[in-house]
């Protein structure tokens, strides 16, 4: 994500070079003006993803931009559901990335109690050396076991982790999809006033000015 970015004017939501879109289509639309509140302009506080690593800003500004090209978030509330989206779906793919990680170590760990290989072997076969592969599948067979039991134990012996992240993955999914369906309800019924209902009360004299 860029360190400082140009606002926009929601009123218009055009010639943003930030969004990856032409609001308006010739064609189809060639008088509708699409308004949009871009996320990146909520201030900041919604500045940056709590999981976003050194080299990862670019892709997530990339998914920040796509999410609101997509769903073009008409006022305030939309674009902090948008980035709430964007933000759990990262977390989501985050941890998806973890577990591969976590997984691919535990199968190595598996490797090297069933038998005895080089580290640089283990090294290459991580990085899809074939020739590699091959050897420590020739080992393993000489021991009477093949990939999946390989793969099998790295995630018996580890179960209670592997349960924990897949635990953060779904929540982080749930997250996103509730944002997501909340803004969708929230187009579908129509954006009701606040102050006009309160004004109503207060006449009443049910609540204290």
């Amino acid at each position: 994500m860029s360190k400082a970015s140009a606002p926009i004017n929601p009123a218009a939501g055009q010639g943003d070079p930030r969004l990856k879109w032409q609001p308006k289509d010739p064609v189809t639309e060639p008088t509708r003006t699409v308004s949009i509140v871009d996320p990146r302009d909520l201030g900041p506080l919604f500045a940056k993803s709590v999981h976003l690593l050194e080299g990862d800003a670019t892709a997530y500004d990339d998914l920040l931009s796509k999410a609101t090209a997509a769903i073009a978030p008409r006022d305030l509330i939309e674009a902090i559901w948008v980035k709430e989206f964007v933000d759990r779906t990262w977390d989501s793919q985050f941890y998806k990335r973890v577990r591969a990680v976590f997984l691919t170590e535990s199968q190595k760990d598996v490797v090297r109690s069933l038998i005895k290989i080089n580290e640089r072997v283990i090294a290459q076969w991580v990085a899809g050396d074939k020739a590699a592969a091959a050897s420590i599948e020739a080992a393993l067979k000489a021991r009477g076991v093949d990939w999946d039991t390989v793969r099998a134990d790295a995630v018996v012996y580890n179960l209670d982790k592997v349960d924990q992240l897949d635990c953060l993955i779904e929540r982080a999914a749930t997250r996103r999809d509730k944002a997501l369906h909340m803004l969708e309800r929230r187009r579908e019924t129509g954006v009701q006033r606040v102050a006009p209902i309160l004004d109503g009360i207060r006449a009443n004299g049910s609540v204290a000015r």
